[in-house]
């Protein structure tokens, strides 16, 4: 199976820069270095705040989105959108994931941080293997 071909532009993507918090002093907390970048469409969010570099933040929140979209697509090749469903829950601040489907859950940095998908994938695969379609 293959992914279909997907075309982005600037319009699909919301960027929004913030001050950092916790350990890294003045620069971290007074100046707008994180940066967070919204997809429109799926609404799917990835940030970055550990670079005292804005172009450098920018662009891993954008590497991390560009493997989250990548899953998304994976999973929904044709790009439907009827009847959305919530796929995974995302919760940077209780640090979890959570997979509604399987009911997987997992520590928020794995995922988004290091962009390790392949247990939730592979979840969700088989939970969708257990769900018997008969009607009887």
């Amino acid at each position: 199976m293959s992914l279909p071909e997907i075309h982005f532009t600037k319009k699909h993507f919301k960027l929004e820069w913030f001050s950092g918090s916790g350990a890294g002093g003045q620069s971290r907390n007074k100046n707008m270095m994180c940066c967070r970048i919204k997809h429109l469409e799926t609404g799917l969010t990835a940030q970055s705040q550990e670079h005292k570099s804005q172009v450098q933040n920018q662009k891993t929140a954008f590497e991390r989105l560009v493997k989250m979209l990548l899953t998304y697509y994976a999973e929904d090749p044709e790009g439907r959108r009827d009847n959305q469903e919530v796929i995974r829950n995302y919760h940077s601040v209780r640090n979890e994931v959570h997979d509604k489907a399987s009911g997987l859950k997992m520590e928020y940095k794995n995922i988004v941080d290091k962009g390790d998908l392949e247990p939730m994938i592979n979840a969700r695969r088989s939970a969708m293997m257990d769900v018997d379609f008969h009607d009887d």
